[in-house]
């Protein structure tokens, strides 16, 4: 089962950790990166562990499962981030609406970083020709795997 931890970052920004059966697979500080790991993997469900507890949510998430969660957060800060992991928990990151212009960058640095063996869901088509300057961006906000 994939797990969702958090640590704060030396600025005392939340990095949300993903693991898979302890293994840590990806650490960002951004909640879109892990939300396309996550559809990258095609995995459905995960367990959500903070300073305060755990609970088992289901991805996409669940409106119904929003008081649970929301007894897990810690401060308000991790409360936005969890905010906007449940909204992109909900996007289709291997077709992204036409207006979106960061779903397609997130979902293909989530693959870079992920082992190959684990993703079952991979971006369409050629990358794009500045994805190396988009990575090297992007990775600014990578704790795991270090770049």
């Amino acid at each position: 089962m994939l797990k969702l931890k958090f640590y704060p970052n030396s600025r005392g920004v939340w990095v949300g950790e993903l693991l898979c059966d302890e293994t840590r697979l990806l650490a960002t500080t951004h909640p879109a990166t892990i939300a396309a790991a996550i559809f990258a993997m095609d995995e459905y469900s995960l367990c959500v562990e903070t300073g305060v507890g755990s609970f088992e949510i289901t991805y996409p998430f669940d409106a119904g499962e929003a008081d649970q969660v929301g007894e897990l957060v810690q401060d308000a800060p991790m409360g936005e981030w969890m905010r906007l992991f449940v909204i992109f928990s909900r996007f289709d990151f291997a077709n992204p609406l036409p207006y979106d212009t960061k779903a397609e960058i997130h979902f293909r640095v989530a693959v870079y970083h992920l082992p190959p063996e684990l993703v079952k869901v991979r971006p369409l088509g050629p990358e794009p020709k500045d994805f190396k300057r988009q990575l090297k961006n992007r990775n600014r906000f990578i704790y795991y795997p270090w770049c």
